[in-house]
């Protein structure tokens, strides 16, 4: 009976073999349904599609593997069409071995010996709280209870197609993906090693090269979509994805080559991955370009100033939330730099936050003008340029609202900083630091050393106020102003103009522009010019003295010593007005008075020379300088110079001789007296220059904490 027994179970079992144990599909799917929290569908209907083999180790090939959502998953999109399931794999083959069946395991997948697919569709998602439809049950229990991944030794997939959709990340993505032909011998792409140990970029950990044979059995995936609301297109290469699916601390990365353009900003990597749906394991080295800085860090979430166009190069990792990169360089239009930096993202699901930017950026030059677009100025050839007459200070509104986007701290070392103008000396080099913490920007410990001098000081922008709140204190010391503006040098003799500059500039204002900022400035300007010369040519011909203007070009130039020289300005809503701005000088004393308009760009200002000698020839009237900014119109003041001009015209009918008397001049009445007013004047301001203290610090709101 026992032998009849076991013959029935035998002849059982060879017909189950023979049938492929058809009637396991719907316990198993009921089972696996249990264990994964979620439908599964083993073959296209109930017992059909279903074939296992158990003689010679275990082996499952089903025409369908359909697995559901989880009941508790993430909501689809509103806009999407309902989508039951988060995998469809047709022509599934699966060999498993038996030590793995009988052995208990603390994850609900066995390990597996080869899984081929000849076509994978996948619909994945992920909400803004970090819940995706692809987390096993056990992600939420004990990580030590948790299973490291799968035990798969061999991944064949030959085509399929991927919907994702990640909140959490702002992508929207539809690919599709093909397997690549093998190629013996093949070798993996190459990856860069990791940033120097102690740099700002330092990667937290480090990834091996890919073993070669990894890159023999990849695959292409070719994908278009939405990238925080910008079209994406990408081209991606990989080696197999074994290593993703395993998960585990040890596994080899898998080598990539990506091609990705996001709006306007395009980035090709080559390189490895670790954990492709993960927070770990990237390395390799990557290329970035865009019309602007700005258009490429829009993507990244990063608040990028709006320049030239924009290349750089580098090495690039990734581990844990953490983004380190050094960047070999940089090319900004003329501008050429370097260096590296960090971004530690936020904790998916952490509430607020904002991303922190940290690093180094310096480089042998930067050219201001590449810069212009982030203050409102265009570049060269930029359509729409400014037509004669047209204002001149930068109205372009300032995307000051993305300064909330992030937190930054950035050292600033730039061996030389190019105004962009051939009229001005660069400055060499420029040191700094670049705070932004909520919303507050502000450039810390400026240091730029300029023809011989030095500007220290800090400039804020708040923008947590609507419209943004402008500050700056900047100091000029010692500051060679021939060296600085080039005009002033001759090829032979004295410059037009020599000695050292000093100043002080208070500003504050509000506004979304250059130009709504300096409408609305408040402040004081103080240059004091020492050490000082200033072309005898050049006084005599502001003071319109013809007669020792003409001396002067016989005879030859020389250079008069500035006594004094000082400009006192007050800004009162965007209305410049001089207290006191004079030059003093043993010949004559020059002094300007009137008012310069920054809201309306007029001018209205009057240069007044005073002659300290006896001339014969003279036609001294102040002279007027109105129009605008863009526009300056320079004229005589016509009663002064009609008192001259005319009775010297009504003499010379008389006699030619007599039409010289009324352009003789005595020299200014009261000369003494006046000289010295203007040194008192002088004294009061060198010594307000004197009492001003060091440009400190910004206000606290806007150091960076964090």
């Amino acid at each position: 009976m026992l032998l009849l027994l076991v013959l029935a179970m035998l002849l059982a079992v060879v017909a189950a073999e023979a049938v492929g144990w058809r009637f396991l599909a719907q316990p198993a799917a009921a089972w696996l349904s249990q264990r994964l929290q979620r439908e599964v569908r083993l073959g296209d209907a109930p017992a059909a599609g279903f074939r296992l083999r158990l003689w010679g180790g275990p082996s499952l090939a089903l025409t369908r593997l359909q697995v559901g959502n989880p009941a508790d998953g993430p909501p689809a999109e509103p806009s999407a069409a309902p989508q039951r399931w988060m995998l469809d794999a047709q022509g599934l083959q699966l060999q498993l071995r038996w030590r793995d069946l009988l052995q208990p395991w603390a994850g609900p997948v066995p390990a597996l010996q080869a899984l081929r697919i000849d076509r994978l569709d996948l619909w994945l998602r992920r909400d803004s709280q970090g819940r995706a439809n692809w987390q096993l049950p056990a992600a939420g229990a004990d990580p030590a209870a948790a299973p490291t991944g799968l035990e798969l030794r061999e991944l064949q997939v030959a085509a399929g197609s991927l919907a994702l959709n990640d909140a959490s990340q702002q992508l929207d993505l539809r690919a599709r993906w093909l397997a690549l032909p093998a190629t013996a011998g093949a070798s993996a792409p190459a990856v860069n090693a990791a940033a120097p140990a102690g740099s700002a970029a330092a990667p937290a950990a480090s990834a091996a090269a890919p073993a070669a044979s990894t890159w023999r059995h990849g695959w292409q995936l070719d994908a278009d979509g939405r990238y925080r609301q910008l079209p994406l297109t990408a081209t991606l290469q990989a080696g197999s994805l074994l290593p993703w699916l395993r998960r585990s601390a040890d596994a080899p990365p898998v080598p990539l080559r990506l091609a990705l353009q996001v709006g306007r900003a395009r980035l090709a990597f080559d390189g490895a991955v670790s954990d492709l749906l993960g927070q770990r394991g990237l390395l390799g080295s990557y290329e970035i370009s865009g019309p602007s800085l700005a258009a490429v860090g829009q993507p990244l979430r990063l608040t990028l100033p709006t320049t030239a166009p924009f290349a750089a190069r580098g090495r690039l990792a990734h581990d844990a939330g953490l983004w380190s990169t050094v960047l070999s360089s940089i090319s900004v239009g003329s501008s050429r730099l370097a260096g590296a930096f960090q971004v530690r993202q936020p904790v998916v699901g952490a509430g607020t936050g904002v991303p922190l930017l940290a690093g180094r950026l310096h480089g042998p030059v930067l050219v201001l003008q590449d810069l212009g677009p982030a203050v409102g100025v265009p570049l060269p050839g930029e359509a729409g340029a400014r037509p004669p007459g047209a204002r001149v200070l930068p109205n372009r509104p300032l995307d000051l609202p993305s300064l909330r986007a992030m937190d930054a701290n950035v050292l600033l070392a730039i061996d030389r900083l190019d105004p962009g103008s051939a009229l001005l000396q660069s400055v060499q080099p420029l040191r700094g630091q670049l705070l932004l913490h909520a919303g507050v920007l502000s450039l810390q410990g400026l240091d730029a050393r300029l023809a011989q001098g030095r500007i220290a000081g800090w400039v804020q922008v708040d923008a947590r106020h609507s419209p943004a709140q402008w500050s700056t204190d900047l100091r000029v010391a010692g500051l060679d102003i021939a060296q600085w503006i080039r005009p002033l040098r001759r090829a032979s003799g004295p410059p037009y103009a020599s000695g050292r500059l000093g100043g002080r500039l208070v500003l504050q204002g509000r506004g979304r522009s250059t130009a709504e900022l300096l409408a609305s400035a408040d402040g004081q300007a103080l240059l004091h010019w020492t050490r000082g010369s200033v072309s005898h040519l050049v006084v005599e011909a502001a003071g319109l003295d013809l007669a020792e203007a003409l001396g002067v070009l016989l005879r030859g130039d020389k250079a008069l010593a500035v006594t004094c020289g000082v400009a006192d300005l007050q800004l009162r809503q965007g209305l410049v007005r001089p207290r006191l701005a004079l030059v003093d000088t043993p010949d004559s004393l020059l002094r300007l008075e009137g008012t310069v308009s920054l809201a309306s760009e007029r001018l209205a200002l009057v240069a007044r020379v005073e002659p300290k000698d006896w001339s014969p020839l003279t036609l001294r009237t102040p002279l007027h300088i109105d129009g605008t900014l863009g526009q300056p119109l320079v004229s005589l003041e016509k009663g002064p110079l009609a008192r001259r001009v005319l009775p010297a015209a009504l003499l010379a009918l008389a006699a030619p001789l007599a039409a010289l008397l009324p352009l003789f001049d005595a020299g200014e009445a009261g000369s003494d007296t006046s000289g010295r007013a203007a040194a008192a004047d002088c004294q009061a301001a060198a010594a307000l220059w004197r009492a001003q203290r060091p440009a400190q610090k910004a206000p606290a709101t806007a150091r960076n904490s964090r």
